[in-house]
């Protein structure tokens, strides 16, 4: 018997629409991490300190979420691939994130959060991880799946601009205990959320599991390379940057903030601006814009350390950071192929959470030592040497990719 065409219009349909869907309910889940996070992270070492830390043993409450981070979404990167799911360490991680964060806001002594941010950073590394991973799959050679991932991005990028304005509101108005609270609640109708999430199947292929040290060799090596010479300056200098501003240029903390939300709410059109450009001028001119336009507003700093000099270098920051970010993770899932993705996507978030670790280390005593300026300026040049890396790099790639069909060409020609 024939199946009736309305019958396969509507499963075609169904088909078409079903990736549109999870990437929305995904999208959604990333844009309450990011509020929860925004809610919560800038009050980390107030609470510890609250809670009679000292100022060195507030290293160890920050670090031990950071470090144990990078290291879990490795581990959490090769499980995912191994099982060949995503899903349920989603799931699981946003229950987890929601007890975790009723637990924080209830602890009695500083030294109770040292357990508990270990436990944050495995759930966050774990979330992170199969995150980007399950993305790469729902969009698995989706036609307009550069512009998708930028959209994904940009939902992250628009909670954490909220969070920086309200950052303010919240530390003077809610309880520090209560904001912890705020992001269990976030969690909570994250994890509703998750459960809705329908999981692409496997993607079946023939070869032999990429493990870490074959990514490592391949293509993604130049990536990982680049976000470092990225990261570590951009964390570096910006470390810092509200001391600079509010305090060595005298315009207090509140013009800080409305600054960094200016390139922040900047980011967000950008990214959605990025993603179709990819689609029709390909990744590289961005990706390159993203790098170079660092090095050129490191160097702003520098010459224009004034106000009105100010809004205009945020504005440009929210727009190059919108070129790398949208490039690089539409990037970071490409480059690996799809049964490795975990691991792919495990190796570029722990890249991203070693450079701003290195960086936070690395940026106060390089000020105290050059001074300001000192900083932007040796900022300016490894970003300026990690564009110039990427460019060859990048070149070759695409010579390489140009050349295959080629070759393929001319042996099915024999």
């Amino acid at each position: 018997m024939r199946a009736s065409p309305m019958r396969n219009a509507s499963s075609r349909s169904s088909s078409t629409n079903a990736p549109v869907r999870a990437f929305w309910i995904l999208a959604t889940v990333f844009f309450l991490v990011l509020s929860a996070i925004g809610a919560t992270m800038p009050f980390f070492a107030l609470y510890a300190r609250s809670l009679g830390a000292s100022i060195s043993e507030l290293a160890l409450v920050v670090g031990v979420n950071a470090t144990t981070s990078l290291v879990a979404g490795l581990f959490w990167g090769r499980m995912a691939d191994r099982v060949r799911r995503r899903r349920p360490f989603i799931i699981i991680s946003m229950a987890a994130l929601a007890i975790i964060n009723v637990a924080i806001s209830r602890v009695p002594t500083w030294e109770w959060l040292i357990p508990l941010h270990i436990l944050l950073g495995v759930a966050n590394g774990a979330n992170a991880v199969t995150s980007l991973a399950l993305m790469g799959d729902i969009l698995h050679e989706h036609r307009h799946r550069s512009r998708f991932l930028s959209g994904y991005r940009m939902s992250g990028s628009l909670a954490f601009a909220i969070a920086v304005v309200l950052s303010g509101w919240l530390s003077e108005n809610v309880n520090i205990r209560d904001s912890f609270l705020i992001a269990a609640a976030c969690y909570a109708v994250a994890f509703v959320l998750a459960l809705a999430i329908r999981e692409p199947p496997p993607i079946t292929s023939a070869a032999r599991p990429t493990g870490f040290v074959a990514l490592l060799s391949g293509p993604m090596r130049p990536l990982l390379i680049v976000a470092l010479s990225y990261g570590v300056p951009f964390t570096a200098v910006f470390s810092v940057w509200p001391i600079w501003v509010s305090d060595e240029l005298g315009l207090g903390r509140a013009m800080f903030a409305q600054l960094w939300g200016i390139a922040a709410f900047i980011e967000v059109p950008s990214l959605f601006v990025a993603g179709i450009l990819m689609d029709r001028i390909g990744k590289r001119p961005l990706f390159m814009t993203g790098l170079i336009g660092f090095t050129g507003i490191y160097i702003a700093y520098v010459l224009f350390p004034n106000l009105s000099s100010l809004i205009a270098i945020q504005i440009v920051r929210g727009v190059v950071l919108a070129s790398y970010a949208a490039t690089s993770i539409t990037m970071a899932v490409e480059l690996a192929p799809p049964h490795a993705r975990g691991r792919a996507a495990g190796l570029f978030t722990s890249a991203e959470g070693l450079s701003q670790i290195l960086g936070n280390w690395l940026g106060p005593p390089v000020a105290a030592a050059a001074g300001f300026t000192g900083l932007f300026e040796i900022a300016a040049v490894v970003a300026a040497i990690g564009a110039a890396y990427s460019f060859i790099v990048l070149g070759r790639l695409r010579s390489n990719q140009t050349a295959a069909p080629t070759q393929n060409g001319a042996a099915d020609a024999h």
